[in-house]
């Protein structure tokens, strides 16, 4: 198998219009070091870029810290817009990918894009067979390399990413035959923990990438209990796009990101799936999981019960409950177990 894991660069310095000279602004040189920390356990054999100067400079991190030398191909840089800046960007990406052969003067159509991107990850396939490769890329360029081997990518994928910098796509082929896509988005980093809640210096795990995490190496996931000052707890109805839609939790969580504590992880998922802003969380229990260690917390507040904010694409909704009403719900409509034992 043929590994090729395309990297969509960082941020850009947009001030700058010179399409082959634009670099990365610098947030997307902090950025690029997402990058270098996904492709650190990859055993990449060699790493390749579009020249233009954004995609190089997302890559150079990586390449310096392990040695590589970058060899740029000419026919994996951006798509050609044509011979002015433009700056309704929304229509004319819709109008060319509505019409792929649509273009204009001294541009590229989407058909033209993908065929020389093609050919040369063609070729590439068959110079590297067996090898593990990055390569440094583009938004548009990257999303015809898709669509070339899913049509179902169109438009409205295309939308979803247009500010994900960096965006990681990896790619499997047997021979040329694409075997399989796994869209990564921006990567979310995680700290490492052991077996006895000792945190593992020098490793860093990947969200979405569980099934690879080394032996013995878990991450946080940090969870919330809210009671208010007048006893009720508060319940979010996760959104119709996620796993059991529809359901509702006594709690607000997720994993706390590299560099945070349990704590910190925890504040900042209560403020962005609530907004329920605290100084402080009571410890409630930990136990580990297949992947993760759980860590629960509860948040005593006096805040105004009318000032939920709903996180898109995560919750919906939200109520207030007594103890007794949510201990008498029943497994269908209410999440987190767990979490039950401390509601009193």
């Amino acid at each position: 198998m043929t590994k090729v894991y395309f990297i969509r660069h960082a941020e850009p310095d947009f001030t700058n219009h010179n399409d082959l000279l634009r670099p990365l602004s610098p947030k997307g040189m902090q950025d690029r070091k997402i990058v270098t920390d996904y492709l650190s356990d990859k055993n990449i054999d060699v790493v390749l870029s579009s020249p233009f100067k954004r995609a190089v400079m997302t890559m150079e991190d990586f390449a310096g810290k392990y040695g590589f030398n970058i060899e740029t191909i000419d026919d994996f840089h951006e798509r050609i817009v044509g011979g002015e800046w433009i700056d309704n960007f929304h229509d004319f990406s819709k109008n060319q990918w509505t019409d792929f052969d649509y273009k204009l003067e001294g541009g590229e159509c989407l058909h033209e894009v993908q065929a020389r991107n093609i050919a040369a990850l063609k070729e590439v396939l068959r110079k590297y067979e067996g090898k593990n490769i990055a390569i440094g890329t583009h938004g548009t360029a990257l999303s015809t390399i898709i669509n070339y081997y899913d049509k179902s990518f169109g438009y409205e994928d295309f939308e979803k990413i247009k500010d994900v910098m960096p965006w990681i796509v990896a790619f499997e082929f047997d021979g040329e035959k694409c075997v399989s896509i796994k869209n990564l988005k921006k990567p979310e980093l995680w700290d490492a923990y052991n077996s006895d809640y000792k945190k593992l210096e020098g490793i860093t795990l990947i969200r979405d990438d569980e099934t690879n995490f080394p032996e013995g190496a878990y991450h946080l996931v940090c969870e919330v209990l809210v009671r208010h000052v007048d006893g009720t707890y508060l319940l979010m109805k996760r959104s119709p796009n996620k796993n059991w839609p529809g359901m509702w939790e006594a709690t607000a969580g997720g994993s706390a990101l590299k560099g945070e504590t349990d704590v910190e992880g925890a504040l900042r998922e209560l403020r962005e799936e609530t907004g329920v802003i605290a100084e402080k969380l009571e410890f409630l229990s930990k136990d580990l999981g297949k992947y993760c260690w759980h860590v629960r917390f509860l948040c005593i507040t006096d805040c105004d019960k009318n000032s939920v904010q709903l996180q898109e694409g995560e919750t919906c909704d939200y109520k207030w409950l007594p103890a007794s009403e949510i201990l008498a719900m029943s497994d269908k409509e209410l999440l987190g177990w767990e979490m039950r034992k401390h509601i009193v």
